[in-house]
């Protein structure tokens, strides 16, 4: 229990300083008014009906594949993006901190990111700054391919209820890209661009070229694409027929939505965005069981990966400390 203890003191120092136990609450909370706002009318009975006559197993087999696969190749992912900007990593190196992350992101949004970045710091000797400035390098690309494929999503689906959407991502996708050139331009003569420009934790922003972009963009994109198709599979599994293409191009909009950190791994968002998104092709009900069923899975999953990861998490840790 010493050794436990001596391994996630870190966390639990960070968790108090942060307010964690405060923002958790509120989190689930704001959860839990999403998820009350958009199941109104809806009776329990008809949600217990879409269960009984689910394919549990075809959801089940889906939904732990695709976290499986979307951890692995998030781990790749970061092992190419700290091998590009720092020192060179291995997959084995980012695979216990970041499926770490995975398991504290159910408690926390803001720990579980520390928790990867200091584990990583600590193992590739990169200051915490700089840590944390590469992941938001990283986390500044995946927005701009999340927005680019909703438009591409968006374009396939003319009849979106929210019809001024496009316009939005639009702008904003405009606004990611002029960013993007703002740091592969050089450095700005004077002021506070200047000195935004020149702090040293942004080392990843200033190193970046296209060619990086270019890179984590193909290693992200299909993780995201992967996605479209696991949804897909879901919905066939609560007898949801929707047209693959169709499933496929909005779900990088969901996705969008769910990655607002206002809520625990999108716990309420998501609800929203599936019933938004695909209300023409199956019942409230249906349609509600099945992204509360796909929310609670993950966390559910999320717990489990957490479990098992206390033993190697603690010789990691160990093994970082005594390096």
């Amino acid at each position: 229990m010493r050794r436990f203890d001596a391994a996630f003191g870190w966390l639990s120092r960070l968790s108090a300083n942060t307010g964690a136990r405060t923002k958790t609450l509120l989190a689930y909370a704001a959860a839990g008014a999403i998820i009350w706002f958009v199941s109104r009318g809806i009776s329990l009975a008809a949600m217990t009906n879409a269960i009984s006559h689910a394919h549990l197993a075809l959801f089940l087999g889906t939904s732990a594949g695709a976290l499986a696969v979307w951890l692995l190749g998030e781990t790749l992912l970061f092992s190419r993006l700290f091998t590009y900007f720092h020192r060179r990593t291995g997959f084995r190196e980012v695979l216990i901190p970041n499926a770490t992350q995975y398991f504290l992101q159910i408690v926390n949004l803001a720990v579980a990111h520390s928790a990867m970045i200091l584990l990583l710091s600590r193992r590739k000797g990169v200051p915490l700054l700089t840590a944390g400035c590469t992941m938001l390098f990283q986390g500044f690309v995946d927005f701009q391919v999340l927005v680019l494929m909703a438009l591409a999503g968006l374009a396939l689906t003319p009849s979106f209820p929210l019809r001024a959407t496009p316009w939005y991502l639009i702008a904003v996708f405009a606004g990611l890209c002029l960013a993007s050139w703002f740091w592969m331009r050089g450095r700005p003569a004077s002021g506070l661009a200047c000195y935004v420009y020149d702090l040293p934790a942004m080392s990843a922003f200033r190193r970046a070229r296209p060619w990086h972009y270019v890179r984590l963009v193909a290693l992200r994109a299909p993780i995201f694409a992967l996605q479209g198709l696991v949804l897909y599979l879901q919905m066939l599994a609560f007898h949801i027929h929707v047209p693959i293409g169709l499933v496929v191009g909005l779900t990088p909009l969901i996705m969008l939505v769910t990655s607002i950190p206002l809520t625990p791994v999108g716990l309420g968002s998501e609800q929203a965005a599936i019933l938004l998104c695909f209300h023409s092709f199956g019942t409230r009900a249906d349609l509600l069981t099945l992204s509360l069923a796909v929310s609670l899975t993950n966390l559910i999953f999320r717990m489990a990966l957490g479990v098992g990861l206390v033993k190697p998490l603690i010789s990691s840790m160990h093994e970082t400390t005594a390096s």
